[in-house]
């Protein structure tokens, strides 16, 4: 594919210190602009994919960041080049699935009342967010390390800083394979970072509930993502939310983080 004019590319080496929040770090740092939009390296987007985040900013002045979705492509190779100037799914192979969080958001919108953990699912694989908010809440923890949390740990930060997170269910970008697969790594992944993440801010029960999803990720248990994270929801829903500044008093509970 031919080089982009409109577009810096940036290769940041592999290091001791290489993580997926330093990469974005990096080039939230080089970028221009007041909205910063974070994708993966592994998606398509389509033409309007800019201005359907920008729209999302115009008129009101209230705070806010902007969580979109994603699609995964029933064969990734069969990518057409119209779809970079028409955006039509038609040309991309088809999808085989969409986004499960779309399947959690209707099922909580028959519970009623706003979602309180729309921080974790701040996926950047489809995010845009103030560049002076980014820069206010101090960017991504560069203290996380492989695959999971870095940006549910930055929409959390965000979140409790006033910055609004809002749900953009017409922004979508396409993921080029299957859904993530639970294995060993990723699993034991996720708990390290977890443990940081509740380390980072002691004392906010909402953070420490987290531990419920724990068997989504474990290969040996394969927990239905919608149901458990109800649970989560509905939990996070009863329990005092830590106030912006300062860290709530905890009891001790009944989850715990498993030893990775």
């Amino acid at each position: 594919m031919l080089a982009d004019s409109r577009f810096r590319y940036l290769h940041l080496p592999r290091s001791a210190t290489s993580s997926r929040s330093a990469a974005r770090n990096r080039g939230a740092e080089e970028a221009t602009g007041d909205i910063l939009i974070f994708v993966d390296g592994d998606q398509l987007v389509p033409p309007t994919f800019v201005e359907q985040h920008l729209r999302r900013y115009q008129g009101i002045s209230a705070k806010k960041a902007v969580i979109g979705f994603r699609k995964y492509l029933r064969t990734p190779e069969a990518f057409d080049d119209r779809f970079m100037e028409y955006g039509g799914e038609e040309f991309l192979g088809g999808v085989i699935k969409s986004d499960i969080r779309l399947d959690l958001l209707s099922r909580l919108s028959d519970i009623g009342g706003d979602v309180k953990t729309s921080w974790h699912l701040f996926f950047t694989c489809n995010v845009s967010v103030p560049r002076v908010d980014f820069t206010r809440v101090g960017g991504f923890n560069e203290e996380f390390r492989g695959w999971g949390l870095e940006d549910s740990e930055l929409g959390y930060r965000l979140e409790r800083s006033g910055t609004q997170l809002v749900f953009d269910e017409d922004s979508f970008a396409y993921h080029q394979g299957p859904p993530l697969s639970p294995n060993k790594t990723v699993y034991e992944g996720w708990l390290k970072n977890l443990s940081l993440f509740i380390a980072l801010h002691e004392g906010a029960p909402e953070v420490i509930l987290q531990a419920m999803l724990a068997p989504i990720f474990n290969p040996a248990v394969g927990a239905n993502w919608v149901a458990l994270y109800e649970q989560f929801e509905m939990c996070a829903r009863s329990t005092p939310t830590a106030s912006h500044g300062s860290p709530a008093e905890v009891e001790e509970s009944g989850f715990s983080v498993p030893a990775a």
